[in-house]
């Protein structure tokens, strides 16, 4: 197996670029990720409050340690000598001690927490930043699904044309990302498969347990360089040099075979939650597909499909994972239990071999034997601590990997080519020019989807797009979007600030329908006036009753999404009431460009009419895509699209 992605050089360097998110330095750094922090809540001002609560706590810890030799003093005292006011407060001591011992440990556990959800939201903020920019999100789930459906022997990159390549996960455990630039005429072959498997996956619970373990940890990290130097020189000074050089032989001989068993789990983790997220992402596509699944009766089919993956490929990863944490904890447990005798071995060699307390009474070598075990012994367990720490490094360790990987290629995506395709220069009265434009598909250079196509629209004219399915019809509008990173021969121009496009599949969450039908703006204020209107908008389109599924209110949020709510026709119809809802506003009112991609195809003839008669009275200039005879008479051309790129312009009747 490989030794990418383990406890290794490879996993400093990544964890050192993640601490940049963690603890930013300079104050310039303060609030990029997280506008609304202040300055006592830093993550630097938590960590500090973490140390400071840590060093009163270890204090604490010494003198409760101490307190056994007090009551081996007191009890084994002769009964002319015994004093019950010292030894009544020598009790109180001790319950005050261990109760402010109790409350100390606590606060380290509640400030660690905070510190856990503060890291937590700056990397998920960072990743957003990304994630959610230049439609990072749309590259890297069409090139994960697209190469997720790919035959295991088919080595071509979903987006070839995009160029980015990377190594097959699955064969070297490794993750590498290298960008070439567009406008090079040989396209990669190297084999994605896939190059970032489960985003989603990434940004919820990879960066959760990365967060929450090293939150955990991070107390002890903290402290223990102190500690360990303050109980060494304790050692030292009942056992000579001896004492902690020996202690600190033995830890790094430990941790330097347990970093084999360390390295190895967390390749293991780190494939794991790659598989994990696979099968997650199954489930989920059975959520969404589930009443065709039930349609074709397919369960027995999805039930053999599911159990062969998790059996033959999830289930060999849990086993190798188990074996591999068995001798790890094995390795761990001969370190703690080896160690608990060493304490006793040093303090023999004092007592046996260099005769250090052979002039003490016996009752003071019982008191000088509790004190001088309990340091060795407390030197030996803050290494035992750190050492018990290797479970936790190996999640710490996979998920960095995964996390500064998924960083490091969405950096990798250039978008430029989206504003280099796109010449804002217009003529007037002109909404959209095309000039020469040829293109293939990300997936295949040789693939041609257009040939020179050359078209002007003015305004008010209406264009109807058509051909077989897959002769390249939504891809037009994903080149004329700058979404699709094609190399392309020609340009395009059109105002992109008033343009809409409706989809053929309508996007709706489960957020109010006055903020579905504000998508995406996100700047809109709520107002009486707004209901009102969004009220009647439903009424005129039949679509007043989807109301009680928010108790009337436009501004609640349903229990479920709207996608499940609501059918494809309906859908369609609150996709169209969007547009209406958007050029009622002042702010979008200026839209002139309406892109159609078969918003009708789930709707019958008449409510089809309606909403063409509606766009075509107002004067829109329309690109429409559309199977459907009943659409011509609402569109001036027709643009019919062939295979190898090739087109045609044809005139239509205009509508009386």
């Amino acid at each position: 197996m490989s030794t990418k992605n383990g406890f290794n050089y490879l996993f400093l360097k990544r964890f050192a670029h993640l601490l940049h998110v963690f603890v930013p330095i300079s104050r310039l750094s303060l609030n990029v990720h997280h506008p609304d922090e202040r300055i006592y809540s830093h993550p630097l001002i938590i960590i500090l409050l973490i140390l400071i609560n840590e060093g009163i706590l270890q204090y604490i810890i010494y003198l409760v340690g101490l307190i056994p030799s007090e009551y081996y003093v007191e009890l084994s005292k002769p009964l002319d000598k015994r004093d019950f006011t010292v030894f009544r407060w020598l009790i109180i001591r001790s319950f005050g001690f261990v109760a402010l011992n109790a409350f100390l440990k606590s606060l380290s556990t509640f400030l660690s927490s905070i510190l856990y959800v503060k890291w937590r939201t700056r990397l998920v903020l960072y990743l957003h930043s990304f994630y959610f920019t230049q439609n990072r999100y749309y590259h890297l789930s069409n090139t994960t699904q697209q190469n997720q459906n790919r035959p295991n022997d088919e080595n071509i990159s979903a987006y070839e044309n995009y160029s980015i390549r990377t190594i097959d996960v699955s064969e070297n455990d490794q993750e590498t990302v290298d960008y070439m630039s567009t406008s090079t005429t040989q396209p990669s072959l190297s084999s994605i498969n896939p190059p970032i498997d489960n985003p989603d996956q990434r940004i919820t619970q990879d960066v959760d347990l990365l967060c929450r373990t090293l939150s955990i940890i991070i107390p002890l990290i903290l402290i223990s360089p102190f500690t360990i130097v303050y109980y060494s020189y304790l050692t030292w000074k009942v056992t000579g040099y001896y004492g902690p050089l020996s202690i600190i032989l033995y830890f790094i001989i430990w941790t330097c075979i347990n970093k084999v068993f360390i390295s190895a789990v967390s390749r293991t983790i780190f494939r794991q939650n790659i598989c994990e997220g696979n099968f997650r992402f199954l489930h989920a596509q059975i959520r969404t597909h589930n009443e065709p699944i039930a349609f074709y009766n397919g369960g027995p089919f999805e039930h053999k499909r599911f159990d062969n993956y998790f059996v033959k490929t999830l289930v060999p990863l849990l086993y190798r994972r188990t074996v591999q944490e068995f001798f790890l904890s094995l390795s761990t447990n001969l370190f703690d239990y080896i160690g608990s005798i060493l304490s006793y071995l040093l303090l023999a060699l004092a007592i046996f071999v260099f005769h250090f307390y052979d002039k003490v009474s016996s009752d003071e070598l019982v008191k000088i034997i509790s004190q001088t075990s309990f340091k060795t012994m407390y030197l030996i367990y803050r290494f035992s601590q750190i050492n018990d720490l290797t479970d936790k490094l190996t999640i710490i360790a996979a998920n960095t990997h995964r996390v500064q990987i998924f960083v490091e290629y969405m950096k990798t995506i250039d978008t430029i080519w989206s504003e280099r395709q796109l010449d804002r220069r217009i003529q007037q009265n002109e909404v959209l020019t095309i000039k020469n434009l040829s293109y293939s598909t990300p997936n295949n250079s040789r693939h041609v989807l257009m040939k020179n196509l050359n078209l002007t629209l003015d305004k008010g004219q209406r264009l109807l797009i058509t051909g077989d399915s897959g002769s390249g019809k939504t891809s037009l509008f994903r080149v004329l979007h700058s979404i699709w990173p094609v190399n392309i021969n020609g340009s395009f121009s059109y105002d992109t600030a008033h343009a809409f496009l409706l989809p053929q599949r309508p996007y709706f969450t489960n957020q109010s329908l006055y903020d579905e039908l504000s998508y995406p703006e996100i700047k809109n204020v709520p107002t009486t006036a707004r209901q009102t209107q969004i009220e009647q908008l439903l009424s005129e389109w039949n679509l007043l009753h989807i109301v009680e599924h928010v108790e009337s209110s436009v501004f609640t949020c349903p229990k479920y999404a709207w996608q499940d709510l609501l059918s494809p026709g309906e859908l369609q119809r609150l996709s169209f009431i969007r547009l209406l809802f958007r050029l009622s506003s002042q702010e979008t009112s200026r839209i002139n460009l309406v892109f159609l991609d078969e918003i009708t195809s789930s709707l019958d003839v008449d409510m089809e009419m309606k909403m063409y008669n509606y766009l075509v009275e107002r004067n829109f200039t329309l690109i429409s895509i559309g199977h459907r005879e009943s659409l011509r008479k609402y569109h001036q051309l027709e643009l019919k699209l062939f295979k190898n790129g090739q087109y045609s312009i044809e005139h239509l009747k205009i509508l009386d």
